[in-house]
C-alpha cells in the first residue's frame, strides 16, 4: 500500500482534523481489528481438530490437513502484521511481505481445493451419508476459494489505491471464514447451511457498517464488494443444490 492517501480519503482526514501520522493509525485500526476477529473465528472453529487437538482424543490427521491449517492461519497472521506495518509507516516492509502474501494466497487456495475434494471423496467412497448432502457444502468450499482469490487479485491490482486495496483485502479474507464458522460447535447443527450463511454475512457487514459510520460515507469498494460477498454465498448454496452440480462433484471425486 502506498503511504500517501488517496484523493477519496483526504476529506475524511481533514474532517476529523488529525495529524497525518495519527490519522493513518486510526484508519488502519479497522483492519487490525478485523484480523484479530477473523483469527478468533478460525481458532474457535478449528480448536479441537487443529490448534488444540493435543488436548482431545483426535484421530490421526494426514499431513495435507496440517499444511492447510498452517497456510490459512498464516494468512490471517500476515493480514494483521500487514495492517500494523502500515499503521507504523513501514510501507517498504509491507510491500516486500505483500509479494509473499500473494504466493501464500495462491498456495492456500490450491490446498483448500484439494482438501475439499478429498473430503467429498471420502463421503462418496464410504457412503457414510448420501453424497447429495455433501454437494452443497462442497459448493460453499469451492465458492469461498473463488471469492477469496478474486478479491485478493483485485486488491493486488488496486494496490496503489490504498482505500480500495485494504477494503478488498478485508472482504476477500472474510470470504474464507465460512468453513471455520461451520465448525464452531453447535452453530451448523442448530441452524443448518442457510443459517450458517446468514451468520457468516454478519462479519463483513459489521465492518462495512462500522467503516461507513466512521468515514460518514459508504466506500464504493465496500458497496460493490460487500454486495458481491453477501450475494455470493446464497448463490453458491443454490448452485450446490442443483442436479448439475451434484453430477459435476460426483465426476470430480471419481477422478
Amino acid at each position: 500500500m502506498p503511504e500517501n492517501l488517496s484523493p477519496i480519503s483526504k476529506p475524511v482526514e481533514s474532517a476529523v482534523r488529525l495529524d497525518p501520522r495519527t490519522a493513518s493509525t486510526v484508519r488502519h485500526d479497522l483492519f487490525s481489528i478485523f484480523a484479530m476477529v477473523a483469527f478468533a473465528i478460525v481458532f474457535a472453529g478449528f480448536a479441537r481438530t487443529f490448534f488444540l487437538r493435543f488436548l482431545f482424543a483426535s484421530p490421526k490427521m494426514p499431513l495435507y490437513l496440517y499444511v492447510h491449517g498452517f497456510l490459512f492461519s498464516g494468512w490471517f497472521a500476515l493480514f494483521f502484521i500487514q495492517s500494523r506495518l502500515i499503521a507504523f509507516h513501514r510501507v517498504d516492509l509491507h510491500r516486500r511481505l505483500g509479494i509473499a502474501g500473494a504466493g501464500l494466497a495462491c498456495l492456500a487456495v490450491c490446498v483448500a481445493i484439494v482438501v475439499a475434494i478429498r473430503a467429498g471423496k471420502r463421503v462418496y467412497e464410504t457412503q457414510s451419508q448420501p453424497f447429495s448432502l455433501e454437494a452443497p457444502p462442497l459448493a460453499l468450499d469451492f465458492g469461498a476459494c473463488l471469492t477469496f482469490i478474486v478479491f485478493i487479485g483485485l486488491a493486488l491490482y488496486f494496490r496503489r489505491r490504498t482505500d480500495v486495496h485494504r477494503r478488498l483485502m478485508l472482504l476477500g479474507s472474510s470470504g474464507i471464514l465460512l468453513p471455520a464458522l461451520g465448525r464452531i460447535p453447535g452453530l451448523f447443527t442448530v441452524r443448518g447451511l442457510w443459517g450458517l450463511v446468514g451468520f457468516a454475512e454478519i462479519v463483513p457487514l459489521t465492518f462495512i457498517v462500522y467503516d461507513t459510520v466512521r468515514c460518514r460515507r459508504l466506500h464504493p469498494a465496500f458497496a460493490w464488494g460487500g454486495m458481491a460477498i453477501v450475494l455470493s454465498w446464497p448463490t453458491f448454496l443454490l448452485v450446490g443444490s442443483t442436479e448439475s452440480w451434484l453430477r459435476f462433484t460426483e465426476w470430480v471425486v471419481r477422478l
